[in-house]
């Protein structure tokens, strides 16, 4: 029989499952009990459908015929139960080797002992999931503690949210020689590279909200999808992937943090990263505040949150530490000078990324834009610039003028002017004496409303 899963039921694969029983009459005589001449079969495939194996033992209740008959799934959900009723449930299964194990405890059910734990995935090892699902509670008390995972040597599929706690692998050299995916999270876990290495086929890797991770080494033929979601510092991050096509991060950058990244068919990207010591900047007093780097349409797309602050102690050249990321052609900059000039830094790095084709500048809280003596650079490459927060200083029309001179092959310009503009101030004539000037520009102006003003 065929489930809707793809997976095929059959009788002979029951083993040891009670079989069909003759029909039966109904105990007030109206006729012949059907639903207890169900063939066993069917029956198992009823209970696959509850998804729910507490629902499924449940059953006996309606027909003396169903007791103990969800023992012989071979998909099992244990969800919101404590762990003493897990327990006495896996013991009781009779399918020697399951195609899906879930088990689920809620956080009212913590465990307090470590050793249960390690006990209760011993216990799952033994029925030989292909796919393994655990969500356990710890206590942090105990997140020092080693907890050896076992060997699954079916399993296709582990996800492991084991909070807390501390996982390691097991002892010696074994491998997991079918596993495809793995997920850990909210857990101790540093032994990443050596999980990688036991791991031919591996394929998917997630590491979310685990701490230990101060360095992240992934050197895999075979790794596809990477998500890792750091709950600590990171300093270095070594990726050299080939086939990797998917790759999400998410950290805090550490002092001293460094890239290395390979991975030439990424098709996307999305990193995150915040940089908490204020040690990465330009100058003495712009600093970085988060660097968030994705791709869209096949482009790298890289945004700066740059701020300025005498109280920070710069010793990490920004332009140095983008240097390791991937090739970008689109820049995204937001500035916060609280009335302090920033046309170097944004000069600075257009003058060493020549090959950028779009610009952003969102300009917050400042007074002053340019320096005066700024040279022009060549923006051979710049095609679309757009700044948002214009509010037609004498130095940010400066400025302006110098991205016209510069980027000669720019095929369009967009001004989001500031609340603070109003048509009376003579920003809108300054601007459109620009504009005129060239021709083969598309330059666009909006109102702080969003309505485009017609220059």
């Amino acid at each position: 029989m065929e489930l809707q899963s793809g997976s095929r039921l059959s009788s002979q694969s029951l083993q040891g499952a009670p079989r069909r029983s003759p029909p039966r009459r109904c105990p007030d005589g109206g006729g012949e009990d059907r639903i207890s001449a169900l063939p066993d079969d069917v029956l198992l495939q009823v209970f696959l459908r509850l998804r729910c194996a507490r629902a499924a033992a449940l059953t006996s209740s309606l027909s003396r015929r169903w007791r103990g008959l969800w023992r012989h799934l071979f998909e099992l959900s244990f969800r919101e139960i404590a762990l003493d009723a897990v327990d006495a449930a896996l013991q009781q299964v009779v399918c020697p080797a399951l195609s899906r194990l879930e088990i689920e405890i809620p956080e009212e059910h913590r465990i307090m002992d470590p050793a249960r734990v390690s006990a209760l995935l011993q216990a799952a090892a033994r029925l030989a999931p292909a796919d393994l699902v655990i969500d356990v509670w710890g206590h942090c008390k105990d997140r020092d503690i080693p907890i050896e995972i076992p060997c699954f040597e079916r399993a296709t599929s582990i996800k492991l949210r084991v909070l807390n706690l501390y996982l390691t692998l097991p002892a010696g050299d074994i491998e997991f020689p079918a596993l495809e995916r793995v997920s850990v999270a909210g857990c101790r876990f540093d032994d990443m590279v050596e999980l990688i290495r036991r791991c031919p086929h591996l394929r998917v890797l997630e590491v979310c909200g685990c701490w230990g991770l101060d360095t992240v080494e992934i050197h895999s033929p075979t790794i596809e999808e990477l998500v890792l979601d750091n709950n600590g510092v990171l300093s270095n991050l070594d990726i050299m992937a080939p086939v990797l096509r998917q790759f999400t991060l998410q950290a805090t950058m550490g002092r001293d943090f460094n890239v290395l990244f390979s991975a030439t068919m990424v098709q996307y990207l999305w990193w995150w990263c915040s940089c908490e010591q204020r040690n990465v900047g330009i100058g003495e007093v712009w600093y970085l505040r988060s660097l968030d780097l994705w791709t869209e349409e096949s482009a790298y797309i890289l945004q700066l949150n740059i701020d300025f602050s005498t109280h920070v102690h710069v010793d990490h050249d920004l332009i140095q530490q983008i240097a390791q990321l991937p090739e970008f052609s689109v820049l995204k900059i937001y500035l916060a000078a609280y009335g302090h000039v920033f046309g170097a830094p944004v000069l600075d790095l257009l003058g060493t990324y020549t090959g950028i084709l779009r610009l952003k500048v969102v300009i917050r809280n400042l007074k002053v834009i340019l320096q005066s003596g700024s040279q022009s650079i060549p923006l051979l490459s710049l095609e679309e610039i757009e700044i948002v927060g214009f509010e037609g200083t004498s130095h940010e029309v400066d400025f302006l003028k110098l991205l016209f001179r510069c980027a000669t092959l720019m095929k369009r310009m967009t001004v989001r002017l500031s609340r603070k503009v109003f048509s009376s101030d003579g920003v809108y004539e300054e601007m459109h004496s620009i504009f005129e000037a060239y021709p083969s520009v598309e330059c666009y102006v909006y109102r702080s409303s969003g309505l485009v003003i017609d220059i």
